[in-house]
């Protein structure tokens, strides 16, 4: 029996106060006590008040939001609330089916992270655990660490754990589920390198090829306070923040404005980056650069003649069946995105977002992507599979490859590929593990040893929710540890 149905009927032992005919029920009981006999601490075969106690311990653990008023225990309400949504929740599955392994997105949108036991065991991990990356996140919802956060793991190709908790919005006390469309800042790096990657495979445009040949305005570009024209920049040199660009921090507020304002089409900020000089040598230097990715997103619109929606959209998102993934949601998508929070103290409040811009006209090509979960789960699954996903081939494998590679030798500290940072490099120098976050605190893993893909989300500061995102990390290897050295 699936853990959920377990859940819910436990659900139902515990409603029996409000529900006379459950309480008559004593083969509904006596299944539960045979599915989970740890329950009858004293083994005498019945519950007793300490024993419901450390159930509804147990469910509020998974549910944290069915105790509505915050005091630790069941109302008859609250009950009878988790068994209505209990009920839906068996309906859904009943209707959705089991879900294919060959296409691990396509029916899990109520999955709730939660899987037979059977297939646990084949991906070696236990309930146990996957309540611990629950308890995790519950834990850091009721600290008022976040106000909601959703977390999916993807082991071999197949979802092993996807949930939201906390609220989208605390005044209203909506909930924060797996389904939620967000604004994931900088983690639209890898997707903007993947889209130029897919023109490579294409033939329309090269890595190598200089900016100046879609770009003239940068051509005989100087270093700030340097008599001669700089080298000219490559587009391998803009993906990997190489190309001579300033960074995002200790900037003036003329040129943070440049990748702030979203009034302002996509031309019109490269039309203003150009009368600045470069901050360095292209290729001298690593400096992590918005405004270099609004320069690479822009080559782009010009190479192929269309707006870099419509280019990533073609090339990129509707290939792989991200419907929900864009640029420029419409206002409807962005009524429903999760309130921003800033933590103050001990308290979550509201911030001013990009979901609450009334009209989006600038597209910030390294951080204004808004996609969900399940799309963040796909995109990873994809580059797992070097480029292949649900029977397509997206990427060839020799961009995937490109990607995973170290770009620059200058960069201090982590290294990184095209629109990846990297980790456990091998001796080949290929990168086994590619990741990113971003400033809203969203993160995309890719694991190759450990054969994972794992996505955070979140509508915080990024620096904020490391700690969690950490603890989750933790857990996440202590689950599918590494057996085998490279």
């Amino acid at each position: 029996m699936k853990r959920s149905n377990l859940i819910l009927l436990t659900v139902l032992m515990l409603a029996w106060a409000t529900l006379p005919l459950i309480a008559a029920s004593n083969p509904l009981v006596k299944q539960i006590l045979k599915l989970q006999p740890q329950a009858d601490k004293d083994g005498d075969g019945k519950l007793s008040k300490a024993e419901e106690a450390a159930l509804i311990k147990m469910i509020l653990r998974r549910f944290p939001r069915a105790d509505a008023n915050g005091d630790g225990a069941l109302s008859d309400a609250e009950k009878l609330r988790l068994l209505e949504r209990g009920e839906a929740r068996m309906k859904q599955r009943t209707d959705a089916g089991r879900a294919s392994a060959s296409s691990p997105m396509t029916n899990n949108s109520t999955a709730s992270g939660l899987i037979k036991a059977k297939v646990l065991q084949s991906h070696g991990i236990t309930v146990e655990q996957l309540d611990s990356l629950a308890e995790i996140m519950s834990e850091a919802v009721k600290d008022k660490q976040v106000a909601g956060v959703s977390f999916v793991v993807v082991h071999k190709g197949e979802v092993v754990y996807r949930e939201g908790f906390g609220y989208a919005d605390i005044e209203s006390r909506r909930p924060f589920t797996a389904e939620e469309l967000l604004p994931i800042a900088s983690v639209s790096k890898p997707f903007m390198a993947s889209v130029v990657m897919a023109l490579v495979d294409q033939g329309k445009l090269k890595l190598d090829d200089l900016v100046e040949k879609y770009l003239p305005e940068f051509k005989g570009k100087r270093v700030q306070g340097g008599k001669q024209p700089a080298k000219p920049m490559t587009i391998r040199q803009l993906i990997s923040h190489t190309g001579g660009f300033w960074g995002n921090k200790g900037i003036t507020p003329e040129k943070m404005d440049l990748i702030r304002n979203f009034k302002r089409p996509l031309n019109e900020t490269i039309n203003l980056v150009a009368k600045y000089d470069l901050a360095y040598e292209p290729g001298t230097k690593w400096v992590y650069s918005g405004v270099g990715y609004c320069v690479l997103g822009r080559v782009l619109e010009v190479a192929l003649g269309k707006s870099l929606e419509v280019i990533s959209q073609e090339t990129l998102f509707r290939p792989l069946g991200l419907s929900n993934t864009t640029f420029l949601p419409s206002r409807e998508m962005r009524k429903m995105v999760p309130t921003a929070y800033l933590r103050v103290g001990k308290q979550l409040k509201a911030r001013s977002s990009l979901a609450e811009i009334d009209e989006l006209r600038f597209i910030l090509p390294g951080g204004s992507l808004f996609t969900n979960l399940d799309a963040l789960a796909a995109f990873g699954q994809m580059h797992l599979n070097d480029g292949f996903y649900n029977g397509k081939r997206i990427l060839s494998e020799k961009s995937v490859t490109e990607m995973r590679k170290l770009q620059s030798s200058v960069r201090p500290g982590r290294t990184y590929g095209l629109g990846w940072f990297r980790d456990d490099v091998s001796e080949l120098g290929l990168a086994g593990q590619t990741f990113h976050g971003g400033a809203l605190g969203a993160h995309l893993r890719i694991d190759r040893r450990r054969k994972l893909v794992w996505a955070f989300l979140v509508h915080q500061s990024g620096p904020q929710v490391k700690p969690l995102k950490d603890k989750l990390i933790d857990q996440v290897n202590e689950m599918f540890p590494l057996l085998n050295d490279h």
